[in-house]
């Protein structure tokens, strides 16, 4: 018990000389280079400028953006839902053998992996946009253009979605 005492005592000790000497080389270097600090504090002012012009210049469209992006959240939710209370329905018929609820949900099923086979390329096509978009930013072009193409497609995406959200239902119904 001692050896843990004397261990903790001595780490102490080595943090506080530590620090001691910490603060002292930044008291030092603080009054050197009183010049350079000024420096680097303008140049962070204007930076910060730049990123509020951009944020002001498209604040709808960031907005847009946003609220389409917590559209896709709340949907994808809602299909871990349904795909979590359809997974346990499906067990359930399989194991009370009732196939025409099974051939039935089929169709549906099918309906569902044609609408993911439609989201693929408009997936790719948002992420293509999201890097278009980023990068018209960081060079200082105008980026109304990519905005709007990145908002037409995250439309498209979620209308998407909203259907499969619909077709869950079905089978939902369906498998009950």
């Amino acid at each position: 018990m001692n050896v843990k005492k004397g261990l903790i005592a001595g780490v102490g000790a080595v943090m506080l000389l530590g620090g001691a000497y910490g603060v002292s080389s930044v008291y030092a270097d603080s009054t050197t280079s009183s010049h350079s600090a000024s420096v680097t504090a303008e140049a962070h002012a204007g930076h910060l400028g730049k990123g509020l012009t951009v944020l002001n210049k498209y604040k709808t469209q960031i907005h847009q953006v946003n609220q389409l992006k917590v559209e896709h959240l709340d949907l994808q939710k809602q299909i871990l839902e349904k795909r979590d209370k359809l997974m346990d329905l499906v067990i359930a018929a399989k194991e009370s053998g009732n196939k025409e609820k099974l051939k039935q949900a089929q169709v549906v099923r099918k309906q569902i992996n044609d609408l993911k086979k439609e989201m693929k390329p408009l997936l790719k096509t948002q992420h293509s946009d999201a890097k278009a978009l980023k990068q018209a930013l960081k060079n200082g072009k105008d980026a109304s253009e990519q905005f709007k193409s990145l908002i037409t497609v995250q439309r498209q995406i979620n209308e998407k979605m909203k259907q499969e959200v619909s077709d869950l239902d079905k089978l939902l119904t369906i498998l009950k």
